[in-house]
């Protein structure tokens, strides 16, 4: 069963959180302290700064890589169908996006009777959920399996590879031979994957924590091992609302 990463102690959801819940304690403090009056007479001296020492100085994360300064949008010119729909999906939960992508592409076929190129759809996976669209070689380099609890149904261990995107058979083959809730499958029926790329930036430094490599490496080396088809734009959550302006209703999938 796939979980969010978020149940790990340094998860980018859990530091976003604890960020914000600093910043909101310093304006609590602000707000609440009592305000200077006119009839004052007497100012009392200002403290004395605490030099920092190693008991009370928090450390401070890296920065995360630099985000490229162009981005592909193209995918956008895609969404010309009569019936248009983006999933948005910040959690894996076993890969519950993929599911609807399939259920939505069959429901137009079902009640209209027409094929795939009548429906545009678009998965964005972003925060917990863009691991889905990293290849094999990261899932095994990186252990992405343990770091999302993604276990193999048989053996109950964690997974070494990106058993989202395509399902093999008993020789290790992609089965190919009829539709599949992967991305594999669903890409080639016209589904455009888009991920989010501050999502990225931010497995890179926990990979990079993890294996004690530069942030910036291991960015790039994730945007340049994407399953085939997919892309990343500065966050998940620009890229469903560029799709929903393109005319795509929406939907939470996760």
């Amino acid at each position: 069963m796939s979980h969010s990463p978020d149940s790990s102690p340094s998860s980018p959801r859990r530091q976003f959180i604890g960020e914000l819940a600093a910043g909101a304690a310093a304006l609590a403090a602000v707000a609440c302290a009592p305000a200077a009056t006119a009839s004052s007479t007497t100012q009392a001296p200002a403290p004395t700064p605490t030099p920092p020492t190693a008991a009370n100085t928090a450390p401070t994360a890296p920065p995360l890589p630099i985000p490229p300064q162009t981005w592909d949008v193209s995918w956008t010119n895609r969404i010309t169908a009569k019936h248009k729909v983006v999933f948005d999906s910040p959690e894996i939960e076993e890969g519950t996006a993929l599911y609807h992508a399939v259920s939505y592409l069959q429901s137009v076929k079902d009640v209209f009777g027409t094929g795939d190129s009548d429906a545009s759809v678009v998965v964005i996976l972003r925060h917990a959920a863009v691991p889905l669209l990293y290849n094999d070689a990261m899932w095994e380099k990186y252990n992405i399996g343990t770091a999302t609890k993604t276990l193999d149904q048989k053996t109950k261990a964690p997974v070494t590879r990106n058993i989202y995107y395509q399902r093999l058979d008993a020789q290790g083959k992609p089965i190919e031979d009829r539709p599949t809730p992967t991305i594999r499958s669903l890409t080639n029926r016209g589904v455009i994957f888009v991920g989010c790329d501050l999502a990225t930036r931010g497995f890179a430094r926990r990979f990079g924590d993890a294996t004690k490599q530069e942030m910036r490496d291991v960015y790039a080396e994730l945007k340049a091992n994407l399953v085939p088809g997919a892309s990343l734009l500065t966050t998940g959550v620009f890229a469903m609302l560029l799709a929903q302006e393109a005319g795509c209703s929406f939907m939470k999938a996760t």
